[in-house]
């Protein structure tokens, strides 16, 4: 969860009125409950349409719908992921989304550049990876597509 303080808010108004019409904030917290992602826009994807460099996104739905109102190749995604019992955080690029395919609730799993799947959800940390998932998202070396349901 991405948390702020109203004494964040940023003070000086030149500031404030070039982050429009986004609200400009000096910091901005985040909790471990659930899977943060960071957003980084490529210099064509800013300068097209005068967006921030990134985004934090809370948890893989949200960066689901992040990237299907992107363009493919215009950003890459990397993963904030705490380690459970230390003040150590897993900064890693992504490279796709993952949905297991049974279930009521959607589980997902991220792909990191080591090639390796993992849970989003903090609950579940040391799983089997299932062997029946979904592909979501495909991010691959800087170019992003959404992959179709199977």
């Amino acid at each position: 969860m991405l948390v702020t303080d109203t004494s964040w808010a940023e003070s000086n108004p030149v500031r404030r009125a070039l982050a429009g019409p986004y609200q400009a904030w000096r910091c901005v917290a985040w909790t471990d409950e659930a899977l943060n992602f960071l957003v980084v826009a490529s210099g064509d994807l800013r300068d097209r349409e005068r967006l921030p460099d990134g985004w934090l996104l809370v948890g893989p739905e949200a960066l689901l719908e992040a990237a299907g109102q992107l363009e493919p190749g215009t950003f890459a995604v990397y993963v904030l992921e705490r380690a459970p019992d230390a003040a150590e955080v897993d900064f890693c690029q992504v490279t796709g989304i993952w949905r297991e395919r049974v279930g009521v609730v959607p589980t997902f799993w991220y792909g990191a550049t080591g090639g390796e799947l993992r849970p989003c959800s903090g609950a579940r940390r040391h799983p089997k990876v299932p062997p029946d998932l979904v592909i979501e998202l495909i991010i691959d070396a800087g170019a992003v597509s959404q992959a179709a349901n199977q």
